[in-house]
């Protein structure tokens, strides 16, 4: 074997090792817990006991992807303690980081057949601040984004090399994506898009896409028909995804950018930008053109919109910064031939160098990100992992924003909300829960003048309140 095909064999699993290790080594504390992490390992749970099981607390929970909680439920049929629980969850997001890392590096090898420029589009990823912190998060994005960018690689490579399996395969990808993160539907018009812009109306005429359009219907099925099952359309799923995110906080474009800017830096989005004016219009540069622009646009009229909804984008964005970069040193190049300083020889040197300049306040900026997202759950995590050691219980009523990490620290326990309803207040009355956890500024409804509860500890100056039954008694 040659040195050239060995260094292409060896250089991805130097990347994947990396990758892998930078998340491992950076791995958050098991005090950060979110919301949504919480509710997709409380899932996959119960995806564990059963396969058709996609609920909590017995509502499904369907307008919420499957592959991710699945993908965790094939763990949690060996694993049941919870903070272990949450630790395979994180290491899944991280070996789906570290495999996106490769398909980076093969993608910008196909793109460019330059290895120096595969692992500088790699690190751009690697230390791109969105993908590196959700990288370890107990989220679906880090799986999310490695199917999104493998459907991109099969379908870029099948029509390179004229292979329609290939081609087949990254509809199979496609629909796996969107199984994994709705956004991910956002793909079809991508996919649009590039066909459209490479060759107008003539891939229509191609029998490969429209058995990878089946492909991708048959791939989404399954899901489907459960949709229709249970929520009574097969379509249903996506409508009430849509209205849940619709009825959330929004978000404008202007205050989004200004998040971005916040957690990934300056210099990544201003290299994005560069290498999106160094595209021409041929099959390379619409490839790219198609996936940035349009799988961002399409992010932007969500209405609640947050940074890591983006992440699916990191790739790209790696593959145009070291294209950015490229347009710099061909700048620079020009200015010294101007000047009577050739500098060819050394033009591969200067852009590793540039390269490697650039990528400390990448870097910072992810490291900064992590840093902010480990506090995330953190006093929540405290309180319920005291409580779940001090007072266990069958039925539990806590506050809204700790709902879902009540189910993580109370495996089968049954868990209300503290709301404004009839039933709660009569269940409190009747000495219903065996504990309650409040958290200010939630309202207390008559946990205090039934009679039925005493407090057992306070957090955080009063902050959580732990209450107990007072038959219950104090372990």
């Amino acid at each position: 074997m040659d040195r050239e095909n060995l260094t292409r064999k060896v250089l991805p699993g130097i990347v994947s090792i990396f990758a892998l290790g930078m998340e491992l080594i950076t791995f958050p504390p098991w005090d950060t817990l979110s919301y949504d992490g919480a509710l997709y390992i409380d899932i996959a749970r119960n995806l564990a006991v059963s396969p058709a099981n996609f609920t909590y607390q017995g509502a499904y929970m369907m307008y919420r992807p499957p592959i991710y909680p699945y993908t965790l439920s094939l763990f949690y049929h060996f694993i049941h303690e919870p903070l272990s629980q949450l630790t395979v969850a994180r290491l899944v997001s991280a070996v789906f980081f570290a495999l996106t890392a490769v398909l980076v590096y093969l993608l910008a090898m196909e793109l460019f057949e330059r290895p120096v420029k595969g692992i500088l589009a790699s690190a751009f990823f690697i230390f791109n601040a969105l993908a590196f912190t959700m990288g370890t998060r107990e989220l679906v994005h880090s799986e999310f984004t490695f199917f999104y960018a493998l459907a991109i690689y099969l379908l870029y490579t099948g029509r390179k090399r004229k292979n329609p399996t290939r081609v087949y395969l990254a509809f199979l990808s496609a629909g796996l994506a969107i199984l994994t993160r709705y956004t991910g539907l956002s793909i079809i018009a991508v996919f649009i898009a590039y066909l459209w812009f490479t060759e107008y109306w003539e891939w229509v005429k191609r029998k490969e896409y429209w058995i990878g359009f089946a492909l991708l219907l048959l791939t989404l099925s399954p899901w489907l028909y459960l949709g229709h099952l249970h929520y009574g359309g097969a379509l249903k799923p996506f409508e009430i995804a849509s209205r849940a995110v619709t009825a959330d906080r929004p978000v404008s474009v202007s205050t989004f950018m200004e998040w971005l800017f916040k957690d990934v830096g300056h210099v990544l989005p201003a290299l994005m930008v560069l290498g999106l004016i160094k595209q021409r219009q041929d099959e390379r540069g619409w490839l790219l053109i198609s996936w940035s622009i349009i799988g961002f646009a399409m992010i932007m009229t969500v209405t609640h919109k947050e940074t890591r909804f983006i992440t699916f984008l990191s790739p790209v964005m790696g593959i145009l910064a070291v294209e950015g970069v490229s347009l710099i040193v061909d700048g620079i190049e020009k200015a010294l031939e101007l000047a009577g300083r050739p500098t060819k020889p050394w033009k591969k040197v200067i852009t590793v160098c540039l390269a490697l300049l650039l990528l400390i306040p990448v870097g910072e900026s992810a490291f900064h990100l992590k840093e902010r997202w480990n506090i995330t759950g953190k006093y929540d995590s405290h309180v319920l992992r005291y409580a779940s050691e001090h007072y266990p219980a069958r039925k539990l009523l806590v506050s809204p924003p700790i709902y879902t990490m009540a189910g993580f620290y109370y495996p089968g326990a049954r868990v209300d909300m503290i709301l404004h309803r009839k039933d709660v207040e009569k269940k409190i009355s009747e000495g219903y829960y065996d504990v309650i956890i409040h958290k200010e500024p939630n309202t207390y409804l008559n946990i205090i003048t039934s009679g039925n509860y005493k407090l057992v500890k306070e957090f955080y100056n009063g902050k959580f309140k732990i209450f107990i039954r007072k038959n219950l008694g104090a372990n």
